[in-house]
């Protein structure tokens, strides 16, 4: 596990330079969203898609690992994410696929995980309380919408140079080690995700596009149902868990009030019309996930 973890790193951190190149000669660049703040418009024909180096060699290393449902997870969301980002270029605008059509992708691919993984038991655990409620029929249900909510919500935190990267690594490494370093695929990802930081740092080089933000919720969602540590990833990731509540609290208050709660969502788009510079929003977000995940790693 250690040393595909470094070649994990090491891959990575040597390819980017040449696979950011290739982007860029085939003009595969970042549509900044339209109704997103004015201080991104410089980041439009960024070289995007960058999730595609990660998310291979994750990939390969999980299978390498015996860890085929994880491979195929990363492979599955990075597909649905790969086919979001291309209709995005194809018809020259930010958004891709509908959404429906996106989430219907997502709940195919996560029916088609969960029948893999074949869980024996349908009890969840509650943190802290060292209690655990059993969900039985509804079970599926559960972990379903666990491996596509956090998906989605890894998609909705990448909206920041760095955000999205540095929140996985804050989550995902004391997740690793609350699940006894057994999840080498989470390993993997880290360690990748950290090289390819060192090009999407403000200001970026390369954005990772849904391939690669779609693939590391859908991985943290398919090692927590695995594991049966549903209710404890939540408290790991309690940034992402954010961000996807800004959006539907957004959504529900303006449809049924005409009102919006947030100046934007998700909610970093809040902070950044507040005043906020990037780099602080990255580092405050990351900061207060990180101190999360250790108190539930601490407790758990």
């Amino acid at each position: 596990m250690t040393l595909y973890a470094v070649l994990s790193f090491a891959i990575c951190l040597v390819l980017y330079p040449f696979f950011i190149r290739f982007l860029r000669a085939k003009k595969i660049g970042k549509f900044v969203r339209e109704d997103g703040p004015d201080l991104h418009g410089y980041k439009t024909g960024t070289p995007t898609m960058g999730g595609i180096l990660f998310v291979l060699v994750t990939a390969a290393f999980a299978l390498l690992s015996n860890e085929i449902v994880e491979a195929l997870s990363v492979v599955l969301f990075g597909s649905i994410g790969l086919l979001d980002d291309y209709a995005g270029l194809k018809w020259r605008k930010s958004l891709g696929i509908r959404a429906w059509q996106k989430f219907s992708l997502q709940v195919i691919c996560s029916a088609l995980l969960y029948m893999l993984i074949n869980p024996q038991q349908t009890k969840v655990s509650i943190p802290f309380l060292g209690s655990a409620i059993d969900l039985g029929y509804l079970h599926p249900i559960f972990a379903v919408l666990i491996i596509v909510g956090f998906s989605n919500a890894a998609n909705l935190t990448d909206g920041l140079d760095g955000l999205l990267g540095s929140v996985f690594l804050t989550a995902a490494l004391p997740y690793w080690i609350f699940l006894n370093r057994g999840s080498g695929s989470i390993l993997y990802m880290s360690l990748a995700v950290s090289a390819f930081l060192f090009y999407n740092i403000k200001p970026a080089k390369v954005f990772m596009g849904d391939t690669g933000s779609l693939a590391l919720g859908g991985l943290l969602g398919t090692v927590a149902v695995k594991t049966s540590s549903e209710v404890f990833l939540i408290c790991f990731a309690p940034i992402f868990v954010l961000e996807a509540l800004s959006v539907m609290l957004q959504v529900s208050s303006f449809k049924l009030f005409k009102k919006r709660i947030f100046k934007m969502s998700p909610i970093h788009h809040h902070f950044e019309l507040l005043g906020w510079k990037e780099e602080r929003i990255v580092q405050m977000f990351s900061l207060i996930n990180l101190v999360l995940s250790l108190f539930t790693l601490l407790g758990a």
